[in-house]
C-alpha cells in the first residue's frame, strides 16, 4: 500500500548527530528534575537547629521517596509546619524524628524514653547553662583557653545563660573548683509525657494531647473546634476522646535553645514529612 510504503520510508531516516545530542540532553535534564522532585533533594541548612549534626550553610541531600515507610527514631528529618498559620509561607524546618506513631515519650533531663527505652541526649545536642556573674569572667576565660565557642549568650534574670554541649559541660566542670562548679547549673529541661497519634486509634484527651495535638485535631475535624479551658469541644459539644485518621511524629532539634520543632508546633503529620536527611555533601565549616 502507498500508505505502508510512505510510513516505512519515513521510519528509516535516521536522526542527525545535532537532533541525537539534543534529545539525549533534554532526556537527561528530564530524568534529573524528576529525581529531584520525587526521589532526592539538595537543601542548604538556614539555622543552628541541628548543631553540630549539620551546621548553618551546610548543604545535604534528602531522600524524599516514601520517608515515611523507612523513617526511624534519630533520623534527621524535613517537614512543613502543621499549624494553619505557617500554611502558605513557611520554609522547611530541619530536626530529629524523635517519636513514631504509637509511641509513649516521656522527654527529661537524661533524654528521651520511648516506650520504656531511654534514648540519651546526643553527647553534641545543646542545652542552656546559667553561669553566676560571680564566675562570669573566669568562665569566659576558661572557654577561650579550651577552645570553646561562646554561642549567642543570653541574660536570664541576673545571671548569663551559655549555650553549651553535654560533652563541653564535662570539659569545663574538670577545670573547675568545687565552689565555681556550684555557680554554673544547666537550666530545667522540659519535662513532660505524650503518646504520638497513630492512624485509626482512639485516645483519651489528657493535657498534653489538647496541647500538642491542637492542630491535629483541628485539621482533621470537619466541624467547628475549639479549646476553652483546655477542654475540647466539637461543634459545641464536650469530647473527651478522639480518633485520629493519619500517622504523626514528634521532633525535637538537638540544639533545644535554637530551634523549632515539635515543642512548638505539636505532632507531624505524615504528609508533612518532605524528607529525610541522608547524606552532607558540603561543609559549611
Amino acid at each position: 500500500m502507498p500508505g505502508s510504503r510512505a510510513i516505512t520510508t519515513y521510519l528509516s531516516i535516521p536522526l542527525n548527530k545535532g537532533r541525537r545530542a539534543g534529545l539525549i540532553f533534554a532526556g537527561i535534564v528530564c530524568m534529573v528534575l524528576l529525581i529531584r522532585h520525587f526521589c532526592i533533594g539538595s537543601y542548604r541548612i538556614s539555622t543552628h537547629a541541628m548543631e553540630k549534626a549539620l551546621y548553618r550553610g551546610d548543604y545535604v541531600l534528602a531522600n524524599k521517596l516514601f520517608v515515611t515507610k523507612r523513617l526511624k527514631r534519630n533520623d534527621i528529618i524535613l517537614f512543613k509546619s502543621p499549624l494553619q498559620r505557617d500554611k502558605d509561607h513557611t520554609p522547611l524546618i530541619v530536626s530529629r524524628c524523635v517519636a513514631l506513631p504509637g509511641d509513649t515519650i516521656h522527654v527529661g533531663y537524661a533524654g528521651y524514653t520511648i516506650n520504656g527505652v531511654l534514648y540519651p541526649r546526643s553527647p553534641q545536642s545543646l542545652a542552656s547553662y546559667t553561669v553566676s556573674r560571680e564566675i562570669e569572667e573566669s568562665f569566659v576565660t576558661l572557654l577561650a583557653k579550651m577552645n570553646i565557642p561562646v554561642r549567642e549568650p543570653q541574660e536570664a534574670g541576673e545571671d548569663p545563660v551559655f549555650i553549651l554541649t553535654p560533652f563541653e559541660e564535662y570539659q569545663i566542670r574538670e577545670e573547675m573548683n568545687e565552689k565555681a562548679n556550684r555557680l554554673f547549673a544547666r537550666e530545667k529541661a522540659d519535662n513532660y509525657v505524650l503518646v504520638v497519634p497513630q492512624k485509626g486509634e482512639t485516645y483519651r484527651l489528657n493535657q498534653g494531647f489538647l496541647t500538642a495535638g491542637r492542630e491535629a485535631i483541628r485539621a482533621e475535624s470537619a466541624q467547628e473546634v475549639t479549646f476553652p479551658n483546655r477542654r475540647l469541644f466539637i461543634d459545641g459539644k464536650e469530647v473527651t476522646t478522639f480518633t485520629f485518621s493519619k500517622d504523626y511524629y514528634w521532633a525535637l532539634s538537638d540544639n533545644t535553645a535554637d530551634a523549632i520543632d515539635s515543642r512548638h508546633v505539636g505532632f507531624i503529620p505524615a504528609d508533612h514529612i518532605t524528607g529525610k536527611v541522608w547524606f552532607r555533601w558540603f561543609n559549611a565549616l
